[in-house]
């Protein structure tokens, strides 16, 4: 394992400089200005390596699958020629790993951005904001259904004791832009968004998921790609929306889909430790020989499948554990730490949520210091 950062590009409030002051081996990052769908042409490609100065651009994060692909519609079939270009143009300029998901219309979802910590903030996600934003102020149809009975009563007195602010927070955040781009939703947009996918079933989305990488697995194969999946976060249906990628079944069904190194996995800690029953040692110990990216974060889980960003070796994650296993495989996969909390002056930058320069530079201190002390113990 190896230690990467997570950039932006020129319009990432960290620069580069500062970036290339850690003690890292490779930089994270894409060509967010590129429309989703288009080709990334050579020169586009050349020129972000040129602006990463002599640190080398370890992975791609992400190549976005366009909504056509997960939906295969009928723009599907040129889509997937789209990223297979892309992928022959990144081989051809040496950058070989690629991170990809498939959640539809949102790529992480969080309630509360600001959640207070000693000396800054963290986000979190409160599964009662989820179910009260839902039912009662996206109001998608028959959404009550799709939560337990008890849930529903206790999101409704929620609610209900909701202020005015806290609901147009909770809003707010569920329709943020991701980071790196430029766009974001209105409340009647989102809800044209996720209108395609209330009508594709769990099953149906997975077969989607298979095209997607019969079509681009040989591609990737042929370059000397390797393609990583990052897991569904949160780890389980949102706003109706289906999720196939957040368990150990579902991990071991997507390596079969395609049986090829090329098809691989991201762990991402954070993400699948949100679900109190995915063992992440097993999992990471499981899929060694799959994994070719690695997320560390951490989460301290709460009720009503709730949780909220912790310190890189606080929460529910025993990271330890984790990092031991993957030190086994004895491969050099990169990894970053994944996210941060705000803290000291990033609270006077506006950084993207979870993406500070401090917060993380401590995640990055305290992963590196347990990744070098684990592997200084292992047996020659």
């Amino acid at each position: 394992m190896y230690p990467t950062w997570r950039w932006y590009g020129p319009n990432d409030p960290i620069t580069i400089d500062e970036v290339s002051a850690l003690d890292i081996r490779g930089v994270v990052t894409a060509l967010h200005h590129v429309p989703n769908g288009e080709v990334w042409s050579r020169e586009e490609i050349r020129k972000r390596k040129k602006e990463l100065g002599e640190l080398p651009w370890s992975v791609v994060e992400s190549v976005p699958v366009h909504e056509g692909i997960k939906q295969n519609s009928a723009a599907a079939p040129q889509l997937l020629k789209n990223y297979g270009k892309t992928l022959e143009h990144l081989a051809a300029e040496g950058v070989t790993t690629v991170c990809y998901n498939f959640m539809p219309v949102l790529d992480w979802t969080r309630t509360r951005l600001r959640v207070p910590v000693p000396g800054g903030t963290t986000v979190a996600l409160d599964g009662l904001d989820l179910i009260a934003f839902d039912i009662f102020i996206l109001a998608r149809a028959h959404a009550a259904e799709d939560y337990p009975a008890e849930l529903v009563e206790l999101a409704t007195d929620h609610f209900e004791a909701m202020s005015a602010e806290d609901k147009g927070e909770v809003t707010e955040n569920m329709l943020k832009g991701l980071p790196g781009s430029e766009e974001s939703f209105e409340l009647a947009t989102f809800k044209q968004a996720i209108a395609p996918y209330l009508h594709i079933s769990r099953a149906e989305f997975k077969d989607n998921l298979r095209r997607f990488l019969e079509e681009l697995v040989p591609v990737a194969a042929r370059e000397g790609i390797k393609l990583t999946v990052h897991p569904d976060d949160p780890p389980w249906p949102v706003v109706g929306l289906p999720r196939i990628v957040s368990t150990l079944d579902d991990l071991q069904e997507i390596t079969e889909m395609v049986d090829d190194p090329a098809n691989g996995l991201c762990l991402c800690t954070g993400s699948l430790g949100a679900r109190e029953d995915n063992d992440l040692p097993a999992m990471a110990r499981k899929f060694l020989d799959r994994i070719h990216f690695v997320h560390l974060r951490n989460v301290a889980r709460s009720p009503h499948a709730s949780f909220r960003e912790s310190g890189h070796l606080q929460g529910d994650v025993d990271m330890a554990a984790v990092v031991g296993e993957l030190l086994r495989a004895g491969a050099d996969v990169p990894y970053r730490p994944d996210h941060g909390f705000t803290l000291f002056d990033d609270r006077k930058r506006q950084t993207y949520p979870g993406y500070s320069l401090y917060g993380r530079m401590r995640g990055l201190a305290e992963l590196e210091g347990l990744r070098r002390g684990l592997s200084a113990n292992r047996p020659a």
